[in-house]
């Protein structure tokens, strides 16, 4: 494959116009056949967020960096939930991403252990959230940002001949969703890509080719748009700064807002951890021996004051408790620290208490969000 590398993303810039997508993540093929011999990894919502970190972490030449991302973050650049970031931050932990010294919010990708050939998907940042033309809104799912930007890395510079069928083996996306994805890209009134050549029902061998105008008029778009949003963080950031200098009337004020703040965060990360407990507790292995713990905790503490001869029976049964419950959280892919609300804290500079040891107001509450 020749896919164009896309342009170098840096960790300090929160939003680029191309995340590379490596084709391996779609799967393998036999280079003398061209036979499948492996399917797509995961979800492609979940190869978006491995892309981004992959897009960050690893350099044109090969080089690495770290790729330091709030799940914060990648909500914003990749317009997906909280839910499906988790899922895949916790499939490809420890597998395709590594934590460099076991750092929290800190990736590297693995190319060491999964070797990539070079080529890449090219995602324009603007196709993952929806974009305004004139007539209406278009809004892209994840299949068919995918088809995007298959055809945005492929059929760049000349048309190239591709058929739906073509496009589904090399992305492992049902044939109905590439047929759809086509059919939104080069509708008339939004054109994405143009279709220069059309086979048999539009759907076999056929030419495309993409609007690169429009795509440059998007990026542009895309740039003013977030030198806008930095101008305004830039102008929250000063007004937090006389915030913390101000007579007291305005100090009480902020005071109420910081405390409101406080307490959401509070609210939301108890309702994760209560979602997740729920989700172990469905499961009767779990819940019995949670149940059982319960009720050998008060015997345990009566035994260890009066230092009965039965505590290290006692011991042992909670010990055999404890393993019974891990191993239904290892099955369920939950770990012991997701059931604890400090598991789901926003902000690892200040801990969601919204100011710093210096004192000092933490910058996630001054521009709105962690």
């Amino acid at each position: 494959m020749n896919s164009t590398a896309a342009v170098e993303q840096l960790n300090i810039t929160p939003v680029d116009f191309s995340y590379r997508m490596p084709v391996e993540l779609f799967g393998t093929f036999d280079k003398e056949t061209g036979k499948r011999l492996t399917n797509r990894i995961c979800p492609v919502g979940q190869i978006k967020v491995l892309s981004d970190i992959y897009t960050f972490d690893v350099k044109k030449d090969g080089t690495h960096g770290i790729c330091t991302r709030t799940i914060s973050q990648f909500k914003r650049d990749l317009n997906m939930s909280e839910s499906t970031i988790r899922r895949a931050l916790k499939f490809s932990d420890g597998d395709y991403i590594t934590c460099p010294d076991e750092r929290k919010g800190a990736y590297r990708f693995d190319t060491d252990k999964y070797h990539l050939c070079g080529g890449h998907y090219r995602l324009e940042a603007w196709m993952t959230r929806p974009v305004p033309f004139e007539c209406g809104i278009l809004s892209l799912t994840n299949s068919e940002q995918a088809v995007a930007a298959f055809f945005n890395s492929e059929c760049n510079r000349s048309p190239q001949e591709f058929s739906a069928n073509d496009i589904a083996e090399k992305l492992d996306i049902s044939l109905p969703k590439v047929q759809k994805a086509i059919d939104k890209l080069i509708n008339k009134k939004i054109q994405l890509v143009y279709r220069t050549f059309k086979g048999v029902n539009g759907y076999k061998k056929s030419k495309y080719i993409i609007n690169r105008k429009l795509f440059r008029k998007l990026n542009k778009a895309e740039a003013k748009a977030q030198k806008a949003k930095e101008k305004e963080q830039a102008k929250k950031q000063e007004a937090g700064k006389r915030n913390n200098s101000d007579e007291p009337s305005n100090s009480t004020s902020l005071n109420e807002a910081v405390e409101h703040e406080f307490y959401d965060r509070k609210n939301k990360r108890e309702e994760s951890a209560q979602r997740t407990l729920a989700r172990a507790m469905a499961d009767t292995g779990f819940s019995m021996a949670t149940e059982e713990l319960q009720r050998l905790a008060p015997k345990l503490a009566y035994a260890a004051v009066r230092n009965l001869p039965e505590l290290s029976k006692l011991l042992f049964k909670e010990q055999e408790l404890k393993d019974r419950r891990n191993s239904v959280l290892e099955r369920l892919k939950i770990s012991e620290a997701e059931l604890s609300e400090e598991f789901y804290v926003l902000c690892p500079k200040c801990r969601d208490k919204l100011f710093l040891p210096n004192g000092g107001l933490c910058t996630c509450f001054v521009r709105g969000s962690p």
